[in-house]
Formats: C-alpha cells, sequence, structure tokens
C-alpha cells in the first residue's frame, strides 16, 4: 500500500471465523465513534454471501479497518452496465488520514473493474477517498446529474431515493455525522438529518459510459 507498506488489504473467505471478524470490526466502530449495535455490523458484514468485504490489517495482523461492496448491474436501453457500491467503510482513528480509504477503493476495483464506482455517505472525507481514489477522471452527481441518470442510478436500491440533486432522501433513522455542512461547502448541497449524497464514479474515462446519461434526449 502507498505510503503503509507495513499494512495490507485482503479478501474475507469463508475459512476465516465470522464472530472474530465481526467483534473486531464492531470495536473499530467504537473506536471511530461511528453508531451501530454489534449484531447491526455482524449482518452488514456477513447477512449477504454475495457482498464483498475487504478486510485491512496491520502489521501484526490485527484488523483495523474493514470495507464492504457490492455488485449491481443497472440497464440502459439495450446496454447493461456494471456498477461496484461502496455500502460501508470504518477505519480505526488512528490509521485515518492514511489514504487507506482510498486504497481499499482502488484494491476492490482492480480486482472487479465495473464500469462505474459509487457510495452514498453524510461522510465528506468518504465522498473525498472515491474522488481521489480516481482523480482526473469522470464524476458526476451532484456536479453532472441528468433525468436519465437518475432514473438508471434508481435501480440500484441503495439510491431508490435519489433526487435530481444527488441527495438520497430518508436513507438513515438518524444523522451519523455532525458536520453537514461540509457537504454544503464541498459539494452545494444541504442535506437534511437523515438524508445522504450519492457520488459516482467512472474509473476509466476511454469509456465514457456516463456520456451515455447524456446523450439521451
Amino acid at each position: 500500500m502507498e505510503g503503509n507498506k507495513k499494512m495490507k488489504i485482503i479478501n474475507y473467505n469463508k475459512t476465516m471465523d465470522k464472530n472474530k471478524i465481526a467483534k473486531e470490526a464492531f470495536k473499530i466502530c467504537g473506536k471511530a465513534k461511528f453508531p451501530v449495535e454489534y449484531e447491526d455490523v455482524y449482518n452488514h458484514l456477513f447477512e449477504n454471501e454475495k457482498l464483498i468485504l475487504k478486510l485491512l490489517l496491520n502489521d501484526k495482523d490485527n484488523l483495523v479497518g474493514f470495507g464492504v461492496f457490492e455488485n449491481y448491474r443497472l440497464f440502459l436501453e439495450s446496454q447493461i452496465i456494471t456498477m461496484l457500491y461502496l455500502s460501508g467503510m470504518v477505519i480505526e482513528p488512528k490509521y485515518q488520514k492514511k489514504q487507506v480509504s482510498r486504497e481499499i477503493i482502488k484494491n476492490t476495483y482492480l480486482q472487479i473493474q465495473s464500469d462505474l464506482i459509487s457510495l452514498r455517505t453524510q461522510n465528506i472525507a468518504m465522498a473525498k477517498s472515491l474522488l481521489n481514489a480516481f482523480e482526473d477522471n469522470l464524476f458526476t452527481m451532484p456536479k453532472d446529474q441528468t433525468t436519465t441518470i437518475v432514473e438508471v442510478l434508481k435501480q440500484a436500491s441503495p439510491f431508490k431515493n435519489l433526487d435530481e440533486r444527488g441527495v438520497i432522501k430518508n436513507c438513515y433513522s438518524n444523522q451519523l455525522y455532525e458536520n453537514l455542512k461540509a457537504m454544503k461547502d464541498n459539494f452545494d448541497v444541504q442535506l437534511n438529518k437523515t438524508d445522504a449524497l450519492g457520488v459516482i464514479i467512472e474509473p476509466r474515462k476511454e469509456q465514457k459510459v456516463l456520456s451515455l446519461f447524456k446523450n439521451l434526449k
């Protein structure tokens, strides 16, 4: 890993101890002051076997972070567009601000090679991690949204309440992060307490997948 030579990212596999991973992940959530119950952590990590679970280990092979991804197939007329969706990531505080979130995202993309990568969040740091993982590549939501983009993205369950401003309405039961003003300052989008911002990236500019949305009437 860039700048973190002693850390490594590995894939979860079924031979690993689910309960041990869930307990360590729950502790990380506590250290990061992320309000969640143990049962929620366990279910998020292991309830859906189709999820891609990335584990971040330090030099002593202790779990210090994790990322959970989902794969979606979106249909645009006669074309199928693949989208990798980051459904959750938590990093232990002392390992934050070391670009490890960006590295987990890039590591997963290199494995999957999807057309698009997306997330929804109240956390400005996570939005920036996704954008910074693919510098200079095309991105939308909330900058270049169109009616067509919104309707196509609504096929993915995390974006079913997406509006034309790039806001997913009422996707949380309560406010997860205090500083929603950062979203306003960076993206000129005002989030309510239960809203999230949607961000979508096109990792390979030569594909011009997002241009398909814009060319439709």
